[in-house]
C-alpha cells in the first residue's frame, strides 16, 4: 500500500515538472513566433500605408523601425511572460538581472566570452561548408546597405549593437533560461540556445547563434548575472559592424584590423579563461533534478504547437527568406 502511495505521489512530482516545462515553453515558442512573423507584419503595414518605396530609400527609417520591431515583438512579448510567472521564476528573473557579484569574474567572462564567441564563428562557417560539399546550400543572410558616414552610420551601430545586445539577453537568459534552471543548468544552457537559434529566422545565422548563446548562457550562470553576457553579445556584435564599415571603406585596412583583433581576443581570452576557472568564485552548472530524465524533459519543451510552428517557419525562412525579402 506505502509502495504505490509513493510510486503515484513520484508519478504525480514527474508530471508536476513536465507540466510547468511546457507551461513555460508554450509562452517562450509563442514569443518566438510573433518575433519570427514580425517581417511579415512589417511588409503589410508597408503596403497599406503606401510607405514601402521610402522604407526601401531611407537607412535612417529603416533602423528606426527595426528597434520599434525588436521592442513591438521581442522585448513586449518576453516582459508579458515575466509578469504572468510564477513568485518563483519571477525571483529568479529579477536576480540574474543583478550585477555579477565578483567584479574579477564579470572582467575575465569577457575576453573569455568573446573568444569563444569568434570560435563558434569559425565553426558556423565550416559547418556551412560542409553542407555546401555534399550540394546543400544554406540561404545566406540577405545583404544590406552598409552606411560609412553620418546619422545613418551611428543608428547603425547602435540598432545593432544596443537593443539586440540588451533585449534578447533579458528574453533568452533571463526570462527563457532562469526558469529552466531548477531541471538542470546545463540542460537550461542548451535550450535557451536552441531557442536563441531559432529566433535568428534562417539556418546560417542560428548555427552561430546556438553556438554564441552557448556561451551567453554559460558566462550568466557562471556569474549569477547576464550583464557579462549583454556586455559580450555588444562587443561581438560591434566588432562585426566595424569590419563592415571597414570593408565598405577599405578592404586592405579591413583584413589588418581583423587580424589584429583576433590575436587581441585570442590571447587576452586564453589568459582570461585560465583564471577564470582558477578563481573559486565561478558558479558551477547543476543538475538540479536529476530523477526527471532528459527526454521527457525535452519532450515536455519542444513538443507543443508554438514551438512546432516556429521551427516550421524557419525552415520556411531558410528556404525561401525573409517575407519581405
Amino acid at each position: 500500500m506505502n509502495g504505490n502511495f509513493y510510486q503515484n505521489d513520484f508519478t504525480r512530482t514527474i508530471n508536476f515538472h513536465k507540466k510547468n516545462i511546457r507551461k513555460h515553453s508554450i509562452r517562450i515558442g509563442a514569443c518566438i513566433l510573433l518575433f519570427l512573423t514580425a517581417p511579415l507584419f512589417l511588409s503589410l503595414g508597408l503596403g497599406i500605408t503606401g510607405l514601402f518605396e521610402k522604407y526601401s530609400e531611407s537607412l535612417t527609417l529603416q533602423y528606426c523601425i527595426e528597434m520599434f520591431l525588436m521592442v513591438a515583438f521581442l522585448f513586449v512579448p518576453f516582459f508579458a511572460v515575466y509578469l504572468f510567472a510564477d513568485k518563483s521564476s519571477k525571483k529568479s528573473i529579477l536576480l540574474s538581472l543583478e550585477k555579477p557579484a565578483s567584479p574579477t569574474l564579470f572582467l575575465l567572462s569577457i575576453p573569455f566570452g568573446l573568444m569563444l564567441c569568434f570560435a563558434g564563428d569559425y565553426v558556423s562557417s565550416a559547418i556551412s561548408t560542409i553542407f555546401e560539399s555534399i550540394g546543400i546550400t544554406l540561404t545566406s543572410v540577405p545583404e544590406y546597405e552598409i552606411p560609412t558616414s553620418g546619422p545613418e552610420l551611428f543608428l547603425f551601430a547602435f540598432s545593432t549593437i544596443v537593443p539586440p545586445a540588451i533585449i534578447e539577453e533579458f528574453a533568452l537568459r533571463s526570462v527563457t533560461m532562469q526558469p529552466l534552471r531548477k531541471y538542470g543548468d546545463i540542460w537550461a544552457i542548451v535550450m535557451t540556445a536552441l531557442v536563441f537559434g531559432l529566433m535568428h529566422r534562417n539556418a546560417v545565422q542560428g548555427i552561430f547563434a546556438f553556438i554564441a548563446g552557448m556561451v551567453f548562457g554559460y558566462i550568466a550562470v557562471a556569474t549569477n548575472s547576464i550583464w557579462p553576457a549583454v556586455i559580450v553579445h555588444a562587443l561581438n556584435n560591434g566588432f562585426s559592424v566595424l569590419l563592415n564599415v571597414l570593408m565598405e571603406t577599405n578592404e586592405e585596412t579591413a583584413n589588418k584590423v581583423y587580424a589584429l583583433i583576433i590575436s587581441i581576443v585570442l590571447v587576452s581570452g586564453i589568459l582570461s579563461a585560465v583564471l577564470f576557472f582558477v578563481i573559486g568564485e565561478r558558479n558551477k552548472p547543476e543538475n538540479n533534478i536529476p530523477f526527471l530524465p532528459l527526454k521527457e524533459k525535452c519532450k515536455s519543451f519542444f513538443i507543443n504547437i508554438p514551438m512546432v510552428i516556429s521551427f516550421i517557419t524557419m525552415i520556411l525562412y531558410t528556404v525561401f527568406g525573409d517575407f519581405n525579402g
